[in-house]
């Protein structure tokens, strides 16, 4: 008895009992789309949105068909809007040139065509101008897209309370987490020209509001380092969950009642992986309750980041044959300014926004030199520092293994180009003249523990 009291796996009969360890498969999560399949991942089909004051095929923007082999209507508006100046309010889609067979939002808010022209009003001759970089682009205050106004009063009520959640708000994890600027720190000089520090208010932590709550969501570790690169961002949008008890209605084209589905929350995939899982595992995945403190401004500023990076608006510059009239943003006369550029001087500004290095400070306030030509031309607009400022297309943290044609093109280097990133030391990832602290580990505990 008292063998079998020190040792409780003897059995009566003084047999050892056999309990076998529970092993588990190997992991493969998140969970994947029901149709997914490694071994069939290919490109998915794109949709194209063609400026129509310009002869051929201006793509303005194109766009990965993943909303059930199309584009969602709302995103899709915002974002050619975003490309010409903020124009979602009078600008819409048609199937021809001329604007005659104009397109109404789809019964399921997708669009399904492989081409659409996006139209203004008023004569195609000359072109309506476009917006050529983010850091031209202006924020709409008090403007922002319909959907957009709709999802942040309809969150309100379900917003969490708090400065900073606890878990990663697209995976739920609440482990390797860092806390994510929207609107990258890199792009302090647009922030203040835009005066956006009045939807973040200064917090004792930090003396600099583009680093402020209203500004920053919790994500895991990996997810953060493919939401800096430009590859996804977050956007309201209106699917076949919602509709709550029906005390709340819309209007439709035929005059009946219909139910009002409310806007959720979702990211959407601009550009897939090397992997190609990204589409697959995450686009349209609903977000869970961000803080409170998040400004929908922020996310706007984030999509419009994104919308404008050379890894999305990458055909409309470097691909023409002819001029483009561009918007441009003139910080001495505080208006936007139209401005005819070359081919050759498109094409330069392009190329100049991809290969720029991300680790690298560069001058502030100074013109690039791909740029110099255009400064000749125009130089209150383009000396102005506006070119010099803008952060590279990923943000700053892009994986160097993934551009290897690009590190071939630049030649060699004093030194290694390839770094690691401590997440609990201050990095210089911004395109300005200071460091700050690009990442910050969150442990699940109210304080970090101190380093010997």
């Amino acid at each position: 008895m008292l063998e079998q009291f020190i040792n409780p796996f003897h059995s009566i009969h003084g047999h050892y009992k056999t309990h076998k360890m529970q092993l588990r498969p190997a992991a493969n999560e998140p969970e994947s789309h029901p149709n997914y399949s490694p071994a069939t991942t290919q490109r998915p089909r794109r949709v194209d949105f063609l400026h129509p004051g310009y002869p051929g095929s201006a793509v303005l923007l194109s766009l990965p068909a993943l909303d059930d082999g199309g584009i969602d209507f709302d995103t899709a508006l915002a974002a050619c809007g975003v490309v010409a100046g903020n124009r979602w309010s009078d600008g819409f889609f048609s199937l021809d040139c001329s604007g005659a067979v104009r397109v109404e939002r789809p019964d399921d808010g997708i669009l399904h065509e492989p081409q659409y022209f996006f139209q203004l009003p008023g004569p195609l001759d000359p072109p309506y101008p476009t917006v050529p970089r983010f850091s031209h682009w202006r924020f709409p205050h008090s403007d922002l897209p319909p959907l957009w106004q709709r999802w942040a009063t309809d969150a309100a009520a379900t917003r969490m309370g708090g400065e900073a959640a606890r878990r990663c708000v697209l995976s739920n994890y609440g482990d390797g987490l860092e806390m994510a600027h929207l609107l990258p720190a890199g792009e302090d000089d647009w922030w203040l020209s835009n005066h956006m520090q009045q939807y973040s208010p200064t917090q004792l932590f930090s003396s600099d509001p583009i680093d402020g709550p209203a500004n920053l969501l919790t994500l895991r570790a990996d997810l953060h380092r493919v939401f800096d690169e430009r590859h996804f961002c977050f956007v309201p949008k209106v699917g076949e969950k919602g509709g709550g008890d029906g005390s709340e209605a819309d209007i439709g084209r035929d005059g009946s009642i219909a139910e009002r589905k409310p806007p959720q929350l979702v990211l959407h995939v601009f550009n897939s992986t090397p992997s190609g899982q990204l589409p697959n595992l995450w686009h349209n995945r609903a977000v869970h309750p961000i803080p409170a403190t998040v400004a929908v401004e922020c996310l706007f500023a984030r999509f419009a980041w994104t919308v404008l990076s050379p890894r999305v608006f990458d055909m409309f510059l470097p691909s023409t044959p002819v001029p483009r009239r561009l918007l441009l943003w003139s910080p001495e006369k505080g208006e936007w300014m139209t401005e005819e550029a070359s081919p050759e001087m498109c094409r330069k500004m392009w190329k100049n926004a991809r290969t720029r290095s991300p680790r690298k400070r560069s001058a502030p306030r100074s013109v690039d030199t791909a740029e110099e030509p255009l400064a000749e031309k125009s130089l209150s607009l383009y000396d102005s520092g506006y070119f010099g400022t803008d952060t590279s297309e990923n943000g700053g943290c892009y994986d160097d293994e993934l551009r290897p044609a690009e590190r071939q093109e630049e030649g060699p280097r004093g030194r290694s180009r390839k770094r690691r990133f401590s997440f609990e030391q201050e990095q210089d990832c911004k395109g300005s003249g200071r460091s700050r602290l690009r990442r910050k580990t969150l442990l699940p505990m109210t304080s970090q523990p101190s380093r010997p």
